[in-house]
């Protein structure tokens, strides 16, 4: 009995529908020529501005291009400064003689390359200011002071954002500034 009532709404809702689109004359027909009329109304673009389009992409292509170029060519540039500055701290850390750690009182960390620097007179340089080792300083440096380049001299100061030195990004970035200002000095990264 429930199935033969569902079955007689439905009956009747679809009848009314149907009763309704013809009531109302509408068809396939109106439809399809409302959209046509629709379709012919609409405004073209003109030769002019389908001209003016193609030139805006192809200068957007062009502007592309050319960017793409120069960030190419400035990513060779910067592998090229890693690469020499790599080559450089490789060379450097095979002459060392010593290194004085002081990360723990002044954030900062010497390494002694010169001739002037033997084991002894690091030893003595290092002697208040931190610890003495023959290895190398810690790698996580944001960067160094070499001074004496090329001289009997020759050594790096590291700077790290780590210890007791407080040292901060602001402070760095005036330590490069006063190295890269002197003479036989030059800021340089691991």
């Amino acid at each position: 009995m429930l199935i033969t009532q569902t079955m007689k709404k439905i009956f009747l809702v679809s009848l009314l529908t149907i009763f309704a689109i013809t009531l109302t004359g509408c068809n396939k027909t109106d439809i399809e020529n409302e959209l046509n009329y629709q379709n012919e109304n609409q405004e073209l673009m003109t030769q002019e501005e389908a001209n003016l389009l193609n030139k805006e992409d192809q200068e957007f292509q062009e502007d592309y291009l050319r960017e793409l170029s120069d960030a190419t060519e400035e990513q060779r540039v910067n592998e090229g400064i890693e690469l020499i500055d790599e080559i450089e701290n490789s060379k450097a850390q095979k002459n060392i003689k010593g290194s004085c750690n002081a990360i723990s009182q002044s954030s900062t960390c010497i390494e002694y390359y010169g001739s002037f620097w033997t084991i002894q007179e690091a030893k003595l340089h290092c002697s208040d200011s931190g610890i003495f080792s023959t290895a190398p300083c810690p790698v996580d440096t944001f960067g160094g002071c070499n001074t004496g380049v090329g001289t009997a001299a020759d050594m790096v100061a590291w700077m790290y954002l780590r210890g007791g030195g407080d040292i901060n990004q602001e402070s760095i970035k005036y330590a490069k500034m006063a190295c890269d200002a002197t003479l036989a000095s030059n800021w340089i990264n691991r």
